[in-house]
């Protein structure tokens, strides 16, 4: 508005004479080819029936994300109009113990209105099986071949459903669920301490810090690195259904460098393994390549960017582990310097979709109860647990480790990496 022509072209100033806006032209309304009624799910781009550049079947099926007692309590798809007539619109479940939050509308002008359809289990009814089962929700419309186009016929909506349960031995921890298990950091069964560990080092939560939930951070914070064989690890219990010979342990850890340069890099651990086993071999990783020059380090623009080492492909964060059973599994976590700092520990069996804040953490045992479990967004559960992190215990000798503290009040600790970056920057 303060410039001296009118228009924008692209150039980096204002333009060098008065440019008229681009001009286009809609075309009038016209009713899909693929009929009046489209239906579209949750996790997809893609919408039935018809064909688009997300549909890889080019028919009239869509398959949700899976149901289970330990995963989110719904799921959902939308009925949307995308034609110029009003159309009824009826849904059935070929199971009776799949619920629908609704099961007819109209779509269209007039009193027509899109909707969004939650898909539930009444679990008490549906039969104890192991094997996986598949439920298909079929539409009608009372629009003959306006509101479906015939050569696509009627869509279908598959929804996979696990009706599986943990045994009863299994009292703490995350439970697998859509092939993955998320965990925010804080939410830690205990600290493991080796046996042979008489220092006073432990970890401490950083409450509201990060991009979710919290922080976990080794503690005196002028702590000098530590190995896997003498500090302390976070340790989290699951429970695994997937069998698979390749899962990948993401964490996502908080923007930092190589404070004590290059040649005393930062590095983590983890150990996956069964619950009752001795510990898998430890794998240490080092997340931060060498400063080039003056520049900052391989991908630290993506770390700051995302806010997070561990959320971009180039990020070196993951660790690979075979689950060759279904059981009940340790992960241990290690920072080991205190400026490597944890909010998130993702657990992939190859069910993690792409997202920017991870998916959200996991059923709880504890905590979360089955069938209730509102999985579909970390808003849900960032207040749920209060002072978690403020009371955890060694699993090896009893002491009790750890205390939860407010980011603003550790503000202190990260002080001299700030003034580190201010200088190379």
């Amino acid at each position: 508005m303060t410039e001296t022509h009118f228009g924008y072209d692209g150039y980096w100033q204002q333009p060098m004479r008065n440019v008229a806006p681009a001009l286009s032209f809609n075309q009038l309304g016209v009713t899909s080819t693929a009929g009046a009624v489209g239906i579209a799910i949750e996790g997809l781009n893609a919408s039935i029936p018809g064909d688009d550049k997300y549909h890889t079947n080019s028919g009239a099926t869509l398959t949700l994300p899976p149901l289970d007692p330990y995963g989110p309590a719904t799921r959902w798809f939308d009925v949307f109009s995308r034609g110029t007539i009003s159309c009824d619109w009826v849904a059935q479940t070929d199971k009776s113990w799949v619920k629908l939050s609704q099961y007819n509308g109209t779509v269209g002008p007039g009193n027509g209105t899109d909707s969004r359809v939650y898909v539930s289990i009444d679990w008490e009814s549906a039969p104890q099986v192991i094997n996986t089962t598949t439920s298909n929700i079929n539409f009608t419309t009372a629009c003959g071949r306006k509101g479906f186009a015939a050569w696509y016929g009627s869509p279908i909506v598959q929804l996979p459903i696990n009706l599986r349960n943990v045994p009863s031995n299994f009292t703490t921890g995350f439970v697998e669920s859509d092939k993955y298990v998320a965990i925010e950091g804080p939410n830690y069964q205990r600290i493991y301490t080796p046996s042979n560990d008489t220092s006073n080092i432990t970890y401490h939560t950083l409450k509201n810090y990060g991009r979710t939930y919290g922080g976990v951070s080794l503690w005196p914070q002028d702590t000098q690195p530590v190995t896997s064989d003498s500090g302390p690890a976070l340790e989290y219990d699951l429970y695994l259904f997937t069998n698979v010979s390749n899962v990948n342990v993401t964490l996502y850890l908080s923007p930092t460098q190589n404070y004590l340069s290059d040649r005393n890099p930062l590095h983590f651990a983890v150990s996956m393994f069964p619950a009752g086993s001795q510990q898998a071999t430890p794998k240490t990783v080092r997340f931060i390549g060498d400063s080039v020059g003056q520049d900052m380090p391989t991908s630290w623009g993506y770390a700051v960017g995302d806010a997070v080492w561990g959320h971009h492909p180039s990020h070196n964060t993951t660790t690979r582990w075979n689950v060759t059973q279904e059981g009940a599994y340790k992960l241990r976590v290690w920072g080991l310097a205190p400026s490597v700092v944890i909010q998130k520990v993702i657990v992939d069996l190859g069910g993690v979709r792409p997202s920017y804040l991870g998916p959200p953490e996991s059923f709880l045992f504890g905590r979360d109860q089955s069938g209730e479990f509102n999985g579909t967004s970390f808003a849900n559960q960032v207040t749920v647990l209060g002072a978690i992190g403020d009371t955890k215990h060694d699993s090896t000798n009893g002491n009790t480790n750890g205390s939860g503290h407010s980011a603003a009040s550790l503000v202190g600790m990260f002080v001299p990496f700030i003034v580190i970056l201010m200088v190379v920057l």
